[in-house]
């Protein structure tokens, strides 16, 4: 999950707010590294929290300072805008790392991840051990923070279907709770919370299986999907969302764009919904070629493609 969450004046004196704090923060840090397009500018704040504790006080003393609060979780399905971000970005990719299982019985395991895990690292424990229900995230780049806040999977199977709750922390206040998996709105590629917080981990009911079947179908999927997307460039995933009865990327490359390129950025000559900083790209040269896509798709299809990135910042003016 990315973009502003709790909004508030941004002023002068940030290290005296957040004095005293146990947190890591790095002022005026750029978040380029931290996300994987390899693209944007600074963070006035960069929070690297290692554990709840930390960011349980990280998120108070914003809330009684009045300061803006962008959770960037693991860079993936994200762009930041050239001009940076103002306030205090919340980044997870310092901990919250931990796979364990929680509960294990005959036929299912409760497995719990948090939010920065890498998604193949929870891919291949499940599959290790012969649970099935993460499997449809096999591929998919970030953390598991990001697989939930988008709900990410296939077409065939979203993760909703394994997640049994979440622990999350409120921005209006609060110490870290579990939240049940009835309590998220889950939708095509979104998951929605009662209310703006930052998710710590997930907690995923997984069922029994064959543990070399398993292995088998993640290797064909691996195999499928190195065929279809692109490798060793920055990407950030799928740029747009799948328009009903229709494929986003099916759209692009119909419409001659495949290869296409603005400075830096270019539309994969994989897969036409995933774009790729070939060296040097800025974040504008990126939202020129997704509107130069987007403006060719809907001049020769008359659809209106809907961005899947999330953008957040502001421009370098």
């Amino acid at each position: 999950m990315s973009g502003p969450l709790l909004e508030g004046p941004v002023t002068s004196g940030l290290e005296e707010k957040l004095k005293d704090l146990a947190c890591e923060f790095r002022f005026e840090e750029p978040l380029a590294p931290f996300t994987t397009f390899q693209v944007g500018g600074p963070a006035d704040v960069l929070a690297l929290p290692k554990e709840e504790s930390e960011l349980e006080v990280v998120i108070e003393r914003c809330r009684k300072e009045g300061l803006a609060i962008t959770l960037l979780g693991g860079g993936a399905n994200t762009l930041v805008r050239d001009g940076g971000v103002r306030g205090v970005v919340i980044s997870l990719v310092q901990g919250f790392r931990e796979i364990e299982t929680l509960e294990e019985r005959d036929d299912t395991a409760l497995i719990g991840a948090g939010a920065g895990v890498k998604i193949p690292a929870l891919v291949r424990y499940a599959a290790e051990r012969g649970w099935e229900g993460t499997e449809c995230l096999a591929g998919v780049p970030g953390t598991i923070g990001g697989a939930l806040a988008m709900n990410a999977g296939t077409a065939e199977r979203y993760i909703e279907k394994a997640v049994e709750s979440v622990r999350w922390i409120r921005f209006s206040g609060g110490g870290a709770e579990t939240l049940p998996a009835g309590n998220i709105r889950f939708s095509y590629r979104n998951a929605r919370l009662p209310e703006p917080g930052v998710v710590t981990g997930v907690q995923f009911r997984l069922s029994r299986t064959d543990p070399g079947r398993l292995r088998a179908l993640l290797q064909k999927d691996a195999a499928a999907r190195r065929e279809r997307q692109p490798w060793g460039l920055p990407c950030a995933g799928s740029i747009f969302r799948n328009p009903p009865g229709d494929r986003a990327g099916r759209l692009i490359e119909a419409s001659g764009m495949k290869g296409h390129r603005v400075g830096g950025a270019q539309v994969s000559e994989v897969h036409g919904n995933f774009f790729v900083n070939r060296g040097g790209a800025t974040a504008e040269d990126l939202l020129s070629l997704i509107e130069e896509v987007r403006s060719e798709v809907r001049r020769q299809f008359s659809v209106d493609l809907v961005l899947e990135l999330n953008v957040i910042g502001e421009d370098a003016s």
